[in-house]
């Protein structure tokens, strides 16, 4: 697949210290989340529409992503098929990447099979800066216990 691991030699203490590909369809949505992050100051924001360009973001820019935050219902491939190629792609250094689900409220079986892939936590649209960063400092503690 081509993707190249993270963090490994980047130390992440802090939300600061995050490099985060935000994936999600809808333009308002993934507009509003990424100012949300800029606002709370992680190091880097990449966006994505769909599972198809998240990857192409990650055989880029892999190295430099710590957390993905995806939605869950897209086109072309939605957060349940990008879990599955992240997690089962035969020697991908990004199989344990941290993903943060994003789903509506009626989205809850998708949720349970997504926690089947091992997500980091999920959020529920909207999204607010307070869950967010709680999320992502979970999310954070979550990689330090590892």
């Amino acid at each position: 697949m081509g993707l190249e691991a993270g963090s490994a030699t980047r130390r992440i203490r802090t939300i600061h210290d995050l490099g985060v590909l935000l994936i999600e369809d809808d333009d308002f949505t993934r507009k509003l989340i990424s100012r949300l992050l800029h606002d709370i100051r992680v190091r880097l924001v990449f966006e994505a529409a769909d599972g198809v360009q998240a990857l192409d973001v990650l055989r880029k820019n892999g190295h430099d992503v710590d957390i993905a935050i995806c939605d869950l219902e897209m086109p072309r491939m939605g957060g349940l098929d990008l879990l599955h190629a992240l997690r089962t792609a035969t020697g991908n250094p990004l199989a344990e990447l941290p993903v943060i689900v994003l789903t509506g409220h009626r989205e809850a079986d998708m949720v349970k099979r997504a926690i089947a892939y091992g997500i980091s936590g999920y959020l529920v649209k909207p999204v607010s800066k307070a869950d967010l960063m709680k999320r992502l400092t979970f999310a954070l503690q979550q990689r330090e216990q590892t």
